[in-house]
């Protein structure tokens, strides 16, 4: 990371006079190109557009700046230099101690800017601190201009020149913020969603593949029962690819609807080998804004070649279900026939029926495809607890 050497090098001494913080910084070192580089905050290896880098370098050169730095600090890590432009790299880790120091004392209140006299030793130059708004959860960062002129006429000149350009620049600050949490959203959900053995796909409103985890795009690499073409699923089987449709646009017609929807297609879409994918559906809710961006589909895939068990056992320790209760569900829901589920429960039909009942009972459901929609749904929301049994 840019500076971080020289941090570990630089003897800072700092010092308040006045309401202004001052920074002595020992050493020499040689004076370096401008450069504009930049580093995500969180990881090194998440690069962020220079966009950020062109704006405070405009927003340096509107106010006559001869250098600027883009600094940050975190709760739990070392403060940084993000970016900067004809600085030396001492200069710069005297400006991010700079924000290490006044970021301790606001919190997520940003507070006045501040001048800091004597910067660096390299030339004679103060620095106007600038603290972006911070956002929980983000780091602060800060805006760090650099003056070799600064008297106090010309301070003045400058403040009153900041007051007038800020207000834009702290709105691109605050969407730059709001891309970046986003941003992280996405990446730990699309991580999260890649864990899981059931394959996801969300759907726009128009039908095309907006996500698919990894275990949903192995199964259509495979042409596993389902594949991708021209981004939209299809299932593999001609026989099935009409139902499919059907059922997707079904519940593309019931995403963004004000009232839930009771049912949702559930199907089994055949395989060349192995037992057919279980397919659910669930339609995305109204955006909270109430526009139509909200729009589209989530659909779920399960293989039943996977331990179904692993899946469903703690769905079925919501419900109650005793262990042969248990296993018969699981049979169901892997796509057995309720035949071959007491045939492998070694148990006479007219016995599974009175097991199912009990599990129709229990569960609330009263078929069988309501019983495995009922599981299915419940894989993808049992962490949450939404679906505790009644008494």
């Amino acid at each position: 990371m840019l500076f971080r050497g020289a941090i570990a090098r630089a003897s800072v001494v700092a010092e308040h006079d006045g309401g202004s913080v001052r920074h002595f910084v020992q050493g020499w070192p040689p004076l370096r190109d401008a450069r504009v580089t930049f580093h995500d905050t969180y990881d090194d290896a998440i690069l962020v557009g220079d966009d950020v880098a062109v704006v405070t370098g405009h927003f340096a050169s509107t106010l006559g700046a001869e250098a600027w730095a883009l600094t940050s600090t975190h709760d739990q890590g070392a403060s940084r230099c993000l970016a900067s432009q004809g600085l030396d790299d001492l200069t710069g880790a005297a400006l991010a101690q700079v924000a290490d120091r006044i970021e301790s004392g606001c919190g997520y209140h940003a507070p006045e800017p501040v001048w800091c006299d004597r910067v660096s030793t390299t030339y004679p130059a103060a620095a106007l601190v600038i603290p972006v708004q911070r956002t929980p959860g983000q780091p602060g960062t800060f805006v760090n201009l650099i003056f070799s002129s600064a008297d106090d006429a010309a301070r003045r000149a400058v403040e009153a020149h900041c007051r007038r350009e800020w207000p834009s620049v702290a709105a691109y600050f605050r969407l730059w913020e709001a891309a970046r949490l986003a941003q992280r959203r996405t990446v730990g959900i699309e991580t999260g969603l890649n864990l899981v053995a059931i394959g996801v796909v969300l759907l726009s409103g128009d039908g095309h593949i907006a996500f698919a985890n990894e275990t949903a795009r192995h199964l259509m690499e495979r042409h596993d029962g389902i594949r991708e073409h021209r981004g939209q699923v299809q299932a593999t089987d001609r026989g099935d690819a009409t139902a499919l449709s059907a059922a997707i646009g079904y519940v593309l017609a019931q995403s963004g609807a004000d009232g839930a929807v009771d049912r949702m297609p559930l199907l089994m879409l055949r395989r060349e080998s192995g037992p057919p994918l279980v397919t659910s559906f669930a339609a995305m809710p109204r955006s909270a804004d109430g526009d139509d961006h909200g729009d589209g589909a989530l659909l779920f895939f399960v293989d039943p070649g996977l331990d179904i068990h692993q899946l469903a056992e703690p769905v079925c320790k919501l419900f109650r279900l005793s262990r042969v209760e248990t296993e018969l569900t699981c049979l169901l829901a892997s796509g057995q026939t309720l035949a071959a589920a007491a045939q492998a429960l070694h148990v006479k039909l007219g016995t599974a029926r009175g097991y199912l009942k009990q599990v129709f009972v229990k569960t609330g459901s009263n078929r069988q495809v309501d019983l495995v929609r009922l599981i299915f749904s419940n894989l993808i929301r049992a962490s949450t607890h939404d679906h505790l049994p009644r008494r």
